[in-house]
């Protein structure tokens, strides 16, 4: 089934998590990032940052539904997602850039909305959104190896680093890190896509 009518919308109520907790693992599941028999019905890797003013969540809600998601945090005392991957070269960035820092994660549909690309695109949109509130200028992300091309290009961004996670709950996953400055991206992205702002 195809849900056409969606609303996005910022997380308030967050005894849902486990919703979003449910719908990240399906969606790494089927991209072959965890195993099938994965233990759990969830996955949360970074329970941390759910709750923190640092963090917008992102739902996009169909009849009551979690069909989307996604999260941005601007980094503070808790960090960012990319210090589970790539803590080095996250400290790097801090270090040498001189601009507001933040990391986009947690990006996932459900099954039945895997091909709706306007609500990826719905999601991407809101996201820049929600970083422009919180004045983030340079967004981190974390993908897996196989999708580096793809979002590299969707999001004029540039590879920093990439790195094979053979840790648990991983199924022996390489993960690159990518960089965009959220100003560049977001005229990127609204020349690409007509008729949309992400910025």
């Amino acid at each position: 089934m195809q849900y056409c009518n969606y609303t996005i919308s910022k997380l308030n109520d967050f005894s849902r998590i486990p919703e979003i907790s449910r719908l990240v693992k399906n969606s790494f599941t089927e991209s072959g990032l965890i195993p099938p028999d994965y233990e759990s019905e969830y996955l949360d890797l970074y329970p941390y940052l759910n709750k923190i003013s640092e963090t917008t969540v992102l739902i996009a809600e169909s009849e009551g539904r979690i069909i989307g998601t996604n999260s941005i945090t601007i980094d503070g005392p808790a960090g960012l997602h990319t210090d589970f991957y790539f803590k080095k070269e996250t400290d790097i960035i801090r270090k040498t850039g001189n601009k507001i820092l933040g990391s986009s994660w947690r990006i996932a549909t459900a099954p039945t909305c895997r091909k709706n690309f306007r609500l990826f695109l719905d999601l991407i949109e809101n996201t820049f959104k929600a970083g422009k509130e919180k004045n983030i200028e340079t967004c981190l992300f974390v993908f897996a190896k196989k999708h580096e091309n793809f979002y590299k290009r969707i999001l004029d961004a540039e590879t920093v680093a990439e790195k094979k996670h053979t840790d648990y709950p991983y199924n022996n996953v390489t993960f690159v890190l990518l960089k965009a400055d959220t100003e560049n991206t977001g005229k990127h992205l609204s020349k690409r896509f007509t008729g949309r702002r992400f910025l």
